[in-house]
């Protein structure tokens, strides 16, 4: 699943602290999982980032959309 269909999916959550909630348990799977493949690839030996600032501003714009 892309960021787009998370987002989508998070908003369909019936409370915005809910949807929140989905979008970061979504990126620390996502996360994990990177971190798994490329583990000790990255200049720190990390190999993985996070994007939860994208991820909470994305459900947080999706959200205001879909529930004027």
């Amino acid at each position: 699943m892309n960021i787009t269909l998370a987002v989508e999916k998070a908003c369909k959550e019936k409370t915005l602290i809910d949807a929140l909630t989905f979008i970061c348990v979504w990126e620390c799977e996502r996360a994990i999982n990177q971190a798994r493949f490329n583990y000790g690839s990255g200049a720190n030996g990390a190999g993985w980032d996070t994007c939860f600032r994208i991820c909470l501003e994305s459900v947080m714009n999706k959200w205001k959309e879909v529930n004027k």
